[in-house]
């Protein structure tokens, strides 16, 4: 009768212990595109990264730099840095992180064609093993921003293996990192499922409180907030600005909020005319009212800005303000590129980039057409735009939309990563080339170390963005999840969804 109550009792406490466990769901507007950290920097599959991986660096929640699979670094001269990798670490196939896995996934990031992420780690010269424990990576010129190019997108460590050509492609379908949480099964248009990675050295001895995290992916928002109103979904990003109230004032349900380090544009393909003329580059942002735009598709969520770099940058320019809305003035620029009677252009955007995206290209092209601005609207799948992101197919006298975020904090992370002759725009816009003053300054400012020069850089390239507009600049987004209040975490300024930061409400 004892052997019987205390089987009884075990049972009752293993029973108890698993229902214990922790899942929440994640709805995002997508679904992802690769598992490979190197092919995306779409913010909703890089939120996938972040949990999956890590990188020698990390941001903490108040973006502050931390260590990650490097546990100290120095510097040995002006452009060599010393860093030693943290013992003990496994990736999720049981395999133990090497000095050669380090080495193979930042050199993959140096050759062009390899990743999306090159330009991000150009100023890197040579990765070199110095033992077991320690590498070294070399610089071409003193590069000030080294410390967080190791903890930006792309530079989550691989497994050797899955560097080469092979590799990838199974990587793609199928990631080992050596994150948080660790894949369990991918199925298309349904749900990513991850579950907590035990061995993972980050918890530094506490149980994970999210033991498994499905994402799935809803395109459509009503959809996706009956899910988190019905509890099928803890976290939904993309909230509809009309929706904001009646979730905040749920009994179940949260608004979280915080100002972004993202911006919203749209890619110009200005290598032919008309667009090819920076007057009638102007002229689309004097026909628009960005300020209407705000305020009706986004309640008041968001700030105009003008330079290509948000205000959490460094490098940031307060004195440039925003175009104003003038359609008088649109059309006498248009008059005065030869266009009287207006031009024709293309607006693209992947369904799901951002809230109200299909109303965004439809207010843009209202709003256009009164100026003599005619717009054809294309709204394609999401892999389609990462395709035409990645292979730079944008048409001539078309427009992507986009809302790329800062990946080093810096003006180097945004403007530069993207505008260098090898970044998503560059090939777009002839002031990205060697020899043109945009072009010569941002790289002057790359390798310069001292922080008062690269302001003074920063504040002349910005202006010529500001004058030049290669890029329709409209606005600096905000964040806004709707959240279980079964769920309590602290929204991040660079929009990860980090797991390993979450917990169960008390």
């Amino acid at each position: 009768m004892k052997l019987f109550l205390v089987a009884t009792t075990l049972l009752a406490a293993l029973a108890s212990t698993a229902h214990a466990q922790v899942q929440i769901t994640i709805s995002q507007p997508a679904e992802a595109t690769t598992m490979d950290p190197g092919r995306s920097t779409q913010v909703l599959t890089v939120n996938y990264f972040y949990n999956l991986y890590d990188a020698l660096t990390r941001w903490d929640n108040s973006l502050r730099l931390q260590p990650g699979l490097a546990t100290s670094w120095k510097n040995v001269n002006e452009t060599t840095w010393e860093f030693t990798l943290r013992q003990g670490v496994k990736f999720h196939d049981g395999a133990p992180l090497t000095a050669e896995d380090v080495k193979a996934t930042l050199e993959r990031n140096l050759q062009p064609g390899k990743t999306v992420v090159q330009p991000g780690f150009a100023t890197i010269e040579a990765v070199q093993i110095v033992n077991p424990t320690t590498i070294r990576i070399v610089t071409k010129k003193p590069d000030p921003l080294l410390l967080v190019r190791v903890a930006q997108m792309g530079a989550q460590i691989l497994p050797a293996r899955l560097t080469t050509d092979d590799g990838m492609k199974e990587l793609a379908r199928r990631p080992v990192g050596t994150g948080a949480y660790k894949f369990v099964e991918w199925v298309k248009d349904e749900r990513l499922v991850m579950e907590a990675n035990r061995d993972w050295w980050g918890w530094e001895g506490r149980a994970p409180a999210i033991d498994r995290v499905i994402w799935k992916p809803i395109p459509e928002d009503f959809p996706r907030i009956v899910a988190l109103e019905k509890g099928e979904a803890d976290i939904i990003t993309n909230v509809p600005p009309d929706r904001i109230k009646s979730i905040a004032d749920g009994r179940a349900t949260q608004i979280l909020a915080i100002p972004s380090s993202r911006i919203v544009t749209l890619s110009i393909n200005s290598t032919q005319p008309p667009l090819a003329d920076k007057r009638a580059r102007q002229a689309l942002h004097y026909a628009l009212d960005i300020g209407s735009i705000i305020k009706n598709l986004y309640a008041g969520q968001g700030k105009p800005f003008s330079g290509g770099v948000a205000d959490t940058d460094f490098g940031y320019n307060a004195s440039l303000k925003p175009y104003p809305f003038d359609p008088a003035k649109a059309k006498q620029l248009l008059a005065e590129a030869g266009r009287p009677n207006g031009i024709d252009v293309s607006l693209h955007a992947g369904s799901g980039t951002m809230v109200n995206d299909k109303f965004l290209l439809e207010a843009i092209a209202d709003m256009w057409a009164k100026s003599g601005i005619r717009a054809r609207i294309d709204i394609m799948e999401m892999g389609a735009r990462q395709r035409m992101l990645n292979e730079r197919t944008v048409p001539p006298n078309g427009l992507l939309l986009g809302n790329p975020q800062s990946t080093l904090l810096d003006a180097d992370g945004s403007l530069w990563r993207l505008w260098h002759p090898n970044g998503f725009n560059g090939k777009y816009w002839a002031g990205s080339q060697p020899g043109q003053r945009f072009h010569d300054v941002m790289e002057q400012a790359r390798y310069s170390l001292d922080p008062a020069k690269r302001r003074a850089l920063y504040m002349e390239a910005t202006q010529i963005i500001h004058d030049e507009k290669p890029w329709l600049e409209l606005f600096q987004e905000t964040i806004v999840y709707g959240v279980s209040r079964r769920v309590a975490f602290k929204p991040r300024p660079d929009y990860r969804l980090i797991v390993a930061e979450m917990a169960p409400s008390r």
